[in-house]
């Protein structure tokens, strides 16, 4: 009994990282698979205060996740449209498409977060999409309009330039335990329908 406890304890506190593919040999053809990174899952030890904190973020993350899926999902639409035009003209025509849709559609919602929901938001879009808010306007538009936005974000004690280090970041770590939750949740919900 108390080996059978010990084996529990021990696969709860190890830690398990993804194998890293760079390459795939299929039918003699090479295909290049992007490296992941590693992120390591490990109990959560809080104490009280720590407790309450984490579960503050969490219904903060859980609010503003879909928001950094549709950004990622806008992002490679836009990716796939820009992808089809010969020029410069076509490519502002379908970029102000774009942003004009996403104006009609979320920009109601996103001014009624608060402050600590959009620094949130940042990082996930930085997760999701793999750059940081800041260079995304600055690809997409120019370096002048996201010098503004960076301006005015950190006027709401904010930062556009913000990343998403879980390895080094206990918030962002939080932020990943709370998205495994997420996704655990979803998945029993799934299983039950």
């Amino acid at each position: 009994m108390i080996r059978r406890v010990f084996i529990l304890v021990v696969i709860l506190n190890s830690r398990s990282y993804a194998q890293v593919v760079d390459s795939i040999n299929v039918a003699g053809k090479t295909i290049r698979v992007e490296l992941l990174k590693e992120i390591t899952l490990k109990p959560l030890s809080l104490n009280a205060k720590e407790t309450i904190a984490f579960h503050r973020l969490r219904s903060k993350v859980w609010k503003v996740y879909p928001f950094a899926l549709a950004a990622n999902k806008q992002l490679l639409e836009l990716n796939d449209d820009l992808g089809f035009t010969v020029n410069k003209r076509q490519q502002r025509r379908i970029g102000k498409l774009h942003d004009k849709w996403i104006q009609e559609n979320f920009t109601a919602k996103i001014k009624k977060l608060t402050r600590s929901e959009g620094r949130i938001l940042i990082k996930l879009i930085h997760r999701e999409t793999g750059n940081s808010a800041y260079d995304l306007v600055r690809n997409y538009r120019n370096g002048f309009t996201a010098l503004l936005w960076q301006k005015l974000a950190k006027y709401f004690d904010g930062d556009l330039k913000a990343t998403y280090q879980p390895e080094t970041n206990t918030e962002d770590e939080w932020i990943e335990h709370a998205l495994w939750e997420l996704r655990r949740k979803n998945s029993t919900l799934k299983r039950t329908q």
